[in-house]
This record gives structure tokens, sequence and C-alpha cells, in this order.
């Protein structure tokens, strides 16, 4: 068995789209009311319109992105409408930031330790 894909749900998913391409993800696929896939091999990552979902809004699991600079990534969201809370250092781990999408969803931004 191996992870297929990923996806949030979201009453506009094209909204959503465009905050995940304005931090750095590309468009694998679009039909943009019901279904956008980014490239993010190997499993997909997708935003979906109610339609397409077997899911609530709201109530999905937590994505969490690996990032090379927690600041650039935090400044990005923030600037394309994510709300950011404080930064956790995780000490020799790394550190981690949660984050709500311009729709709610609750993701995380994760920076190994160097």
């Amino acid at each position: 068995m191996k992870l297929k894909q990923v996806y949030l749900t979201a009453d506009d998913p094209k909204r959503l789209a465009e905050f995940y391409e304005g931090l750095g993800l590309r468009v694998r696929f679009a039909d943009p009311d019901k279904w956008i896939q980014f490239v993010s091999d190997p499993a997909a990552f997708c935003v979906a319109g109610p339609s397409e979902s077997v899911s609530e809004q709201l109530k999905d699991a937590v994505l969490v992105f690996d990032v090379d600079n927690l600041e650039v990534a935090m400044e990005r969201a923030a600037a394309a409408g994510a709300q950011v809370d404080a930064v956790r250092d995780m000490a020799g781990h790394g550190r981690a930031v949660k984050l709500r999408d311009p729709a709610g969803n609750v993701i995380q931004f994760y920076q190994a330790a160097r």
C-alpha cells in the first residue's frame, strides 16, 4: 500500500489553490471549480470543491511542508493571507510553525535542524 494523494476541501478551490501557488507549489492539473492538483511527487496534493470531496471542510488532516527557510516561508504565507502562529523550537530536531490557510485549514511548515 502507498499514499496516493492528500487533498483539502474548499468552497472556492480556485482561490485556495492560488494561495498554495503563491507559496511556490506548481499546478499539475486544474478544473478550477472542482479540483486542482499540484506537483508534489510521489504523492499528490490537491484542493477539491465540495462536489468532488468525500470530506468536510476544516476536518482534514494537517499538511506538513518541509521548507529550507522557515522565516521566508512564513512571510510568503502571511503575505498570501495565512494566519501564522508562533514558531516552535524542537531543539536538535528543527523548528515548526502552525498556520491557517485562507480557507481556515491548519497546515504546518517544518525546517529541519542543520
